[in-house]
C-alpha cells in the first residue's frame, strides 16, 4: 500500500514537471542565437536614402563589425548587442508577461518573439526588430566572449574612473625616458563644463595638481583625448565662490595649455589645505586674451588632500 502511494506521488510530481515545462514558452527557446546580418542590412537600408553614399558606406562598416549574439539557458539570457559604436551587455532574466517574453534590466526593456528559425528581438518603443537565427552551438562563440570581456573591462575602468572623480591621488614625475623619478605630486580629476561664444555648455574634465603650495589645472575634452587650448604666456584671473557665498578673484598664469595660481598667496590652494567644503571655480580665458571666449566651470574640495600630501612628505 505504501509503495503504491509513493509511486502515485512520484508519477504526479513527474507529470506536473512535464506539464510545466511543456507550457512554459521559455523552455522552447533554449540555445544560442546570432544576428542574421543580411536581414539586418535589408532592414536598415530602408532607413537610408539610396543617394546617401556616405551613410551606406558607414553602414557596411558597422554591419561588418556588428556582434549580436545571445545564449539562453533556463530563464536567463546572456550576450551582447554591439553595433555602430553602441554596446549593450545582456545578463538578465526572461519574464513571461501576458504570453510575451520580456527582458528587463536597469538599462533596457525588450521583447523576444519566437520565429520558425530563431527569434525576433525588439527594444520597447523601437520600430526595428532584429532577426536572430538559432545556431547549433551550446555556448557563445569565442569571438563574442572576447568582445564581452573587453566591454566588461571597459565598464569596470569607467566605474573606477567615476568613483575616483574628485578624490585626490598620487601622480608620479617621470624623466626623459618615461621612467618614474620617485618624486610624486597630488592630483584629482573633476568633471566640469565649457562654453564659448559659438557653443552651448559641453562636458570637460579638469586635472587639478597641487605642486609647491599652488594649484595647477589642465582641462581636457569630454573623451579625455585632447587638452583644451589656452592663451600662452599670459596672465588672467580666476573667480572662486566659497562655501560661505563669498566670491573672490585671483591672478592666474596661462602657459603651454596649463593654468596656475600665480599671486603672492595661492588663495584656492590655501583654502583647500585648511578647510572643508566645495569651492566653485570659474575660468574665463577672455581675461587673458581677447582672442579667446572659452569659459570653464567646475567644483573642487579638500576631500582627502591632506592625507595624500602627508604621504608624499614621508
Amino acid at each position: 500500500m505504501k509503495n503504491n502511494l509513493a509511486n502515485y506521488l512520484i508519477s504526479i510530481f513527474t507529470l506536473s514537471i512535464f506539464i510545466s515545462c511543456s507550457t512554459n514558452p521559455i523552455s522552447n527557446i533554449q540555445g544560442v542565437y546570432e544576428v542574421n546580418k543580411d536581414s539586418l542590412n535589408a532592414l536598415l537600408q530602408k532607413e537610408l536614402s539610396s543617394e546617401n553614399v556616405l551613410a551606406a558606406g558607414l553602414l557596411d562598416v558597422a554591419l561588418k563589425n556588428a556582434v549580436i549574439e545571445f545564449d539562453i539557458k533556463g530563464d536567463s539570457i546572456n550576450g551582447i548587442l554591439f553595433f555602430a559604436g553602441n554596446t549593450t551587455l545582456l545578463n538578465a532574466k526572461i519574464i513571461v508577461q501576458n504570453d510575451s517574453l520580456i527582458i528587463k534590466t536597469s538599462e533596457l526593456e525588450a521583447i523576444l518573439i519566437p520565429t520558425k528559425t530563431g527569434l525576433s528581438y525588439r527594444a520597447t518603443g523601437s520600430k526595428i526588430s532584429i532577426t536572430l537565427e538559432k545556431t547549433e552551438r551550446t555556448e557563445l562563440s569565442p569571438e563574442t566572449k572576447k568582445v564581452i570581456e573587453a566591454q566588461n573591462i571597459a565598464l569596470r575602468e569607467k566605474e573606477e574612473f567615476e568613483q575616483n572623480l574628485g578624490k585626490w591621488q598620487v601622480g608620479n614625475y617621470v624623466d626623459e625616458f618615461g621612467d618614474k623619478t620617485g618624486n610624486g605630486y597630488a592630483y584629482c580629476l573633476i568633471r566640469g563644463t565649457s562654453e564659448n561664444s559659438i557653443s552651448t555648455k559641453s562636458e570637460v574634465f579638469i586635472k587639478a595638481m597641487a605642486e609647491g603650495d599652488k594649484l595647477y589645472f589642465q582641462i581636457y575634452n569630454s573623451s579625455f583625448s585632447m587638452k583644451e587650448s589656452f592663451p600662452d604666456s599670459e596672465f588672467g584671473t580666476m573667480k572662486m565662490k566659497f562655501p560661505d557665498g563669498n566670491v573672490t578673484s585671483e591672478r592666474v598664469f596661462f602657459y603651454e595649455n596649463n593654468v596656475s595660481e600665480s599671486g603672492d598667496k595661492a588663495i584656492l590652494y590655501d583654502f583647500l589645505s585648511h578647510n572643508n567644503g566645495i569651492v566653485k571655480v570659474y575660468i574665463d580665458l577672455a581675461t587673458a586674451s581677447e582672442y579667446y571666449s572659452d569659459k570653464y566651470q567646475f567644483e573642487i574640495e579638500k576631500n582627502n588632500l591632506a592625507e595624500i600630501l602627508n604621504g608624499l612628505k614621508k
